[in-house]
């Protein structure tokens, strides 16, 4: 069994890594800082080495130089992990001499581009195909649930695949891999948490959504932990589920300005993903609603981030603006964000650190109660 070393400051990173490196059947060791790092190379003679940029104690560059120093370590292939992909970065992490870089947040596929290359493709990964981000595919054992959820999405993406269970939902996964899977959590055959860990063992960067009984909570904190990005409440309505294919056929949903949803009562706010076409307008006509919600006799709102990976200027500055509309109007928020390294950055930004986080727009609801 091959070694991989992942060394990196953030817990929430490591596990990302772990989750990454699951398909390749391989030891994971873990250090949080540099000079840990060249104690564990040193000791375990890792096959791999993730090491990330920045990190306090010793940073992953004056770690890379003393790994290179020492004979029992210098062959060791060293990828590097960084939070930035400026092109002046880059140029320096490569005259490292590493086998590789790795921009965070990243997705599975960005991570097999370069960790493949060092470790080989797993064997169930080289059997499949490429994501297809215009197909969806939908799993429940109830018939009346895939039409309803088909005819709620057919007309946004370009193919909705449907399975009645979890053994056919990992075999349409294999020959179509869509960009969008949704799960429901409660099936007689293999439950939705097992499909989840079936088809994530396939690899690629799917996005994944679980259907829950509506008012379930133990299963929807079960399904964020599982790795689902959202959780929508059965039965739904056809918004909560086009709101969830962002990621998955941007060029057809994102001309939806279907932006204001509603959870029990509350309105919702679904962020568009931020480097598409529809997020630059998304501001001024969110704006315009916020004034009519509060005018409603509305005091509470939700932010949904779920489509949104990695945080950038675009969605902190319009963050930022929505929060102080909001409070100025007097509608109390929370901000829905399943992605924890989304959640890790605006919680290191002064104008956001103080806002109320979950991982879902239930748990969202239930921390403006």
């Amino acid at each position: 069994m091959k070694k991989v070393l992942s060394v990196d400051d953030s817990r929430v990173v490591r596990t990302m890594v772990a989750r990454c490196l699951q398909a390749y059947g391989c030891q994971i060791i873990d250090a949080e800082n540099g000079q840990e790092g060249i104690e564990a190379a040193k000791r375990e003679r890792p096959d791999l080495i993730l090491l990330d940029v920045t990190m306090p104690v010793m940073d992953g560059k004056t770690a890379l130089a003393e790994l290179r120093k020492n004979p029992a370590t210098k062959e060791i292939p060293v990828i590097m992990l960084t939070a930035e992909s400026g092109k002046d970065l880059v140029m320096e992490i490569a005259k490292l001499g590493v086998a590789g870089y790795i921009v965070k947040p990243f997705t599975q596929e960005s991570f097999d581009k370069h960790v493949s290359k060092v470790l080989g493709v797993p064997e169930q990964r080289a059997a499949i195909g490429p994501v297809n981000s215009n197909a969806v595919l939908v799993v429940d054992d109830s018939e009346r649930v895939l039409e309803a959820a088909k005819a709620a999405i057919k007309d946004a993406v370009g193919a909705v695949h449907t399975a009645l269970g979890g053994k056919e939902a990992i075999e349409l996964y294999r020959k179509h891999r869509p960009g969008v899977v949704v799960i429901d959590l409660a099936m007689p055959d293999i439950d939705g948490f097992q499909t989840l860990k079936a088809i994530k063992e396939l690899g690629g960067a799917s996005h994944f959504v679980a259907l829950s009984v509506r008012g379930d909570t133990t299963a929807k904190e079960k399904a964020t932990e599982a790795g689902f990005a959202a959780v929508v409440e059965k039965p739904f309505q056809a918004g909560d589920l086009i709101a969830q294919l962002k990621l998955a056929a941007p060029s057809k949903i994102d001309e939806s300005e279907n932006w204001v949803l509603d959870q029990e009562g509350c309105p919702v706010i679904v962020f568009p993903e931020p480097h598409s076409k529809s997020f630059g307008r998304f501001f001024s006509l969110v704006q315009k609603r916020l004034r009519a919600l509060a005018e409603d006799g509305n005091d509470k709102l939700i932010l949904d981030l779920a489509v949104c990976t990695e945080v950038n200027a675009a969605l902190t500055r319009i963050l930022v603006d929505i929060l102080s509309d909001a409070r100025t109007l007097g509608l109390r928020t929370a901000i829905c964000a399943p992605n924890e390294t989304v959640v890790t950055a605006l919680k290191a930004i002064s104008e956001t650190r103080e806002a109320v986080y979950a991982g879902t727009r239930a748990a969202a609801l239930q921390g403006l109660a």
